[in-house]
């Protein structure tokens, strides 16, 4: 063993308050979180912010399924054309409404 003195190692911890910026950080953040969510319930729930307001034009005559419960989906559905009786002008953007007419 030697003779020196043993060294010491002084470990200092300082506990300092948040500054006053961090609080209006924190109530602005609180604040936009609760404006976000007003939106989306006054915009229509969650639902409405996977679709966006193009998709309210786009029909279902081009989604290969009997919307309407007529018996024919799509092409085969006289709703999907412009002129129904001759099944002509076809158009994907229309929509299957009338069941009464997949005869």
């Amino acid at each position: 063993m030697t003779d020196k003195t043993s060294e010491k190692v002084e470990l200092k911890v300082v506990l300092e308050s948040q500054d006053s910026t961090s609080k209006y950080i924190l109530v602005a953040l609180v604040l936009v979180l609760c404006g976000l969510l007003f939106a989306i319930i006054a915009g229509g729930g969650a639902d409405s912010l996977l679709s966006s307001n193009d998709d309210q034009n786009i029909g279902n005559c081009g989604d290969g399924i009997d919307n309407d419960n007529g018996g024919k989906a799509d092409r085969d559905d006289p709703d999907c054309y412009s002129n129904p009786t001759t099944l002509d002008g076809y158009d994907a953007s229309r929509t299957e409404a009338n069941r009464d007419n997949d005869l």
